[in-house]
């Protein structure tokens, strides 16, 4: 809820960059009738929004209440909402300074079908400070900062309840080429606790000493996402659009394209333990990331995991295994050649929103052909690995499908293995415990043999497998019994 006031405020910054840097009661006046022209007219008059000049700030007023006038409480209630302030002070730049302080302690119900939820959010205290650039609708610089956090919600089939001690977020963006700007977010979060419950009574207790997020994305074309906001505050209450309107939707979300030229995020877990009936599961460090350059033809969607350090509860794995469970393990891979732009652009060109299917099933067919080029949909292996004290190998490369065309494919990796002969000296020392891993060692002796040694000493394979299913390593043409 605290997004809603700052984005209102940012909207009227757009259209309003030369007010007065001096505090007055008319500025005051404009400034609320530009955050309220945005609105229907039964909200702008609701007192959603009020402005009044104090004396070094206007001071905005967001009380959230006057939404749910006409909810029926049946369906959704909530207490212990109440207004919140916001002070605005005008800089003789043209940009603002922005502050919000304030705490939360929320209690509600809602009902989806027969089942009702119970949830509640408490915040012990938040402070945002920061400064805004009217014409980019974003911060220029921002810091907010909470503690004591608190969410729950409880339902016939889920319990859960969530904690963080604090919370430091950080937001910054700078002017890329005309009409771009880069944006950057990096949010802080330690002491981290959550607990679900099943309908069978099971519990599961995540923990973590830290969450960290980071985000960034480049060459965003500002001026485009504005117009989509100011069109869904104009119809947000239409029950349908109109011929225009729907004309309108289309060139502004058809000028938002490639949206972005380049986003990367990660997550970051530090002391992560998943306690369950079987025992505590964990890592001392998880690493999730996604990157993207664009909404465009021959786009790259990426995305990766890295676990440093896994534990598993002892008697889990037997004793013969303990030695392969890895110390760190990555999946890196990407989806390549995407042709984002046609496949939107022809979605754009056919569909009506008014319907409850926006496109036919034989439209929907045709547009996921032109997502995929040729037909084929290409996954890049760019950071797979994994490393014991028994093993340490690591794999790139492709592997092209056909979705429309079962069966058709192709292989084209490297695979890398240091200390090989380690590897199968233990498969072999626990082949009496576990019959497999003889087997398993007689396999890896005969891909030995077929294995080109490099320069730092690892062996090495590339795996190549056509589409009629032929095979090759290193060159060698390998017959395959089907």
């Amino acid at each position: 809820m605290r997004l809603i006031p700052a984005l209102l405020l940012s909207t009227a910054l757009v259209t309003q960059p030369a007010l007065a840097a001096e505090i007055t009661h008319e500025g005051a006046r404009q400034l609320e009738q530009k955050f309220t022209s945005y609105l229907p007219d039964s909200v702008a008059k609701s007192g959603l929004i009020k402005v009044r000049p104090g004396t070094a700030n206007y001071e905005v007023t967001f009380d959230p209440t006057v939404l749910l006038k006409d909810v029926d409480p049946k369906t959704f209630s909530i207490s212990g909402l109440k207004p919140l302030l916001s002070l605005i002070q005008p800089l003789e730049d043209g940009s603002w300074n922005f502050s919000q302080s304030a705490d939360l302690d929320v209690k509600g119900q809602f009902t989806a079908g027969t089942d009702k939820t119970d949830f509640s959010y408490k915040i012990d205290g938040f402070r945002m400070d920061g400064v805004y650039d009217p014409e980019i609708l974003y911060p220029k610089s921002a810091e907010m900062t909470a503690n004591g956090i608190f969410m729950s919600s409880h339902s016939p089939l889920q319990s859960v309840e969530a904690h963080f001690g604090t919370m430091k977020s950080i937001l910054e963006s700078k002017r890329g080429n005309p009409g771009t700007i880069d944006l950057r977010s990096n949010t802080a979060m330690n002491a981290f606790t959550e607990t679900v419950v099943d309908p069978a009574k099971v519990r599961i207790d995540v923990s973590a000493d830290s969450v960290t997020a980071d985000v960034a994305m480049n060459g965003v074309a500002y001026k485009p996402l504005h117009d989509i906001i100011f069109f869904v505050l104009d119809k947000v209450k239409a029950d349908k659009l109109t011929p225009e309107d729907q004309t309108r939707l289309k060139e502004v979300l058809r000028a938002n394209l490639p949206m972005f030229d380049a986003l990367l995020e990660s997550i970051d877990v530090a002391n992560l333990k998943v306690v369950t009936p079987a025992g505590t599961f964990g890592a001392q460090t998880l690493r999730y990331t996604v990157n993207s350059n664009g909404l465009k033809d021959g786009a790259k969607a990426g995305f990766g995991i890295v676990i440093d350090r896994p534990s598993v509860p002892p008697g889990v794995v037997p004793d013969a295994f303990v030695a392969a469970l890895p110390e760190t393990v990555s999946f890196g891979a990407a989806f390549e050649n995407l042709n984002l732009a046609s496949g939107i652009g022809y979605f754009l060109d056919h569909a009506d929103f008014n319907a409850e299917k926006p496109l036919t099933d034989e439209q929907s067919t045709a547009a996921g052909r032109l997502f995929l080029p040729g037909g084929a949909l290409t996954l890049r292996y760019e950071d797979v690995s994994a490393r014991s004290s028994v093993y340490d190998i690591s794999l790139s490369g492709t592997t092209t499908v056909y979705p429309e065309q079962q069966g058709r494919q192709t292989t084209d990796v490297t695979i890398y293995a240091r200390d090989f002969d380690k590897t199968i000296s233990y498969l072999q020392q626990n082949a009496q415990t576990v019959p497999q891993f003889g087997q398993a060692a007689f396999v890896l002796l005969m891909m030995k043999g077929f294995a080109k040694i490099e320069a730092d000493g690892r062996q090495m394979w590339n795996l190549v497998v056509d589409e009629s299913g032929k095979m090759k390593i290193n060159g060698q043409e390998l017959a395959i019994p089907h």
